[in-house]
């Protein structure tokens, strides 16, 4: 609205919905609404003769409920989720996507210590945990999707890159403080979602899930046993993680494969593979200083 325009009129509150009307909006019957009601994760706004009144926003909280059920998560987990949110001082109250091109050297700052947090020490993964830093190429069209708390603080983030040539970005890192409630990241991947198709944006790759194939779709007596040789190392290099937290969303999964030259290639091209993810320590050849023999 223009600065300059005047309103003549205070307009009229927004009609209210009963339960009925809650429920035919959201497909959700009304005894299971009770039941939310009374689990407090979606409250009437008033009550008239006794009745439950809801406002139009309900339907998205509802939605935003049937959302996290349909990845896995209780009820117990989402209301603890929405209960960090109404917890405005601490929590996640306000997120917006930004150009990278577009942020100041002090929200720069303020990403760099949410990833020096949620890091803890550890060194950063390869380019199937992050595509590109923050810092680099910030005029190539990358954006990021900030959450701040009650206090205007950043908690956490996504930073998208652009996939060049057609109407796709990916998703090229995740960070948060760790104090943050569970199914932050979660929420804020559906929300970048709304808001990159807000902008013709048609595709949006998550992470890159080594392996997922051999072990969650087998071919064959081979890739069976590979599948289980492969799940012996989920706990050090987080492939069963990776495909449960893309799983979530329902993906198209896309194969992608690794090329070698002759069965000598494939370990080598391996070990390249695991140096750049920062999976295996690079072992580097001590140079003789000089006057050492």
């Amino acid at each position: 609205m223009p600065a300059t325009e005047r309103i003549l009129a205070s307009p009229a509150p927004p009609a209210l919905l009963s339960i009925g009307e809650l429920s035919e909006r959201t497909g959700v019957p009304a005894t299971t609404l009770r039941y939310y009601d009374e689990l407090g994760l979606v409250r009437p706004t008033a009550r008239a003769a006794g009745r439950r009144r809801y406002a139009a926003s309900a339907s998205r909280d509802v939605g935003v409920i049937l959302f996290f059920r349909e990845i896995g998560f209780s009820l117990a987990e989402i209301g603890r989720f929405i209960a960090g949110k109404r917890q405005s001082q601490r929590e996640m109250i306000d997120h917006k996507l930004a150009e990278l091109a577009e942020l100041d050297e002090r929200t720069l700052c303020e990403l760099e210590k949410v990833t020096e947090r949620w890091l803890a020490g550890a060194c950063e993964r390869g380019f199937s945990m992050s595509m590109d830093s923050l810092r680099t190429e910030r005029d190539a069209g990358g954006v990021v999707l900030l959450a701040r708390d009650g206090e205007g603080r950043i908690r956490g983030f996504l930073h998208l890159v652009p996939s060049y040539g057609r109407p796709a970005m990916s998703l090229s890192s995740m960070r948060r403080d760790r104090e943050t409630p569970n199914g932050l990241m979660e929420f804020l991947v559906v929300r970048a979602i709304e808001k990159l198709r807000d902008r013709g944006v048609e595709e949006l790759s998550l992470n890159f899930a080594a392996f997922a194939r051999v072990m969650h779709g087998p071919r064959g007596r081979f890739e069976r046993l590979a599948g289980k040789l492969v799940a012996l190392g989920n706990p050090y290099f987080q492939i069963e993680s990776l495909y449960r937290f893309n799983a979530k969303f329902f993906p198209r999964w896309e194969p992608r494969y690794l090329l070698y030259e002759g069965a000598l290639g494939l370990p080598r091209a391996g070990l390249a593979v695991m140096w750049a993810e920062g999976q295996l320590p690079k072992l580097r050849r001590r140079v003789p200083v000089e006057g050492e023999s």
